[in-house]
């Protein structure tokens, strides 16, 4: 049997995550044809949709790193955590508005 040395999750690795979400929110802004500069995202309908987008992303990567890293090493589970929540997030949130437009 296999012992896995853990240790708890630091204010770090959750910073990283706040952190990568934030830049994943950033990179989904700059694709809207609409925006030109990081000045735009300051406007009232802009800061309304990062945290509308970011807080369940994050939640969700959140959750989703405190289940990996019982299971594997920090780095490893800070990593899947990312490439599995991010994506999962933003598109839960697609759908729900999706649903909610009608």
């Amino acid at each position: 049997m296999e012992n896995v040395k853990t240790t708890t999750p630091t204010v770090l690795h959750y910073a990283t995550i706040a952190l990568s979400v934030l830049l994943a929110f950033l990179a989904l802004f700059f694709m809207d044809e609409g925006t030109s500069a990081l000045t735009d995202l300051f406007t009232p309908d802009n800061l309304m949709a990062l945290i509308i987008y970011c807080t369940p992303t994050f939640v969700i990567s959140f959750f989703l790193f405190k289940y990996l890293s019982k299971e594997m090493f920090k780095s490893e589970s800070i990593l899947l955590s990312l490439v599995i929540g991010i994506p999962l997030g933003f598109s839960m949130v697609i759908l729900l508005l999706f649903a909610i437009k009608g």
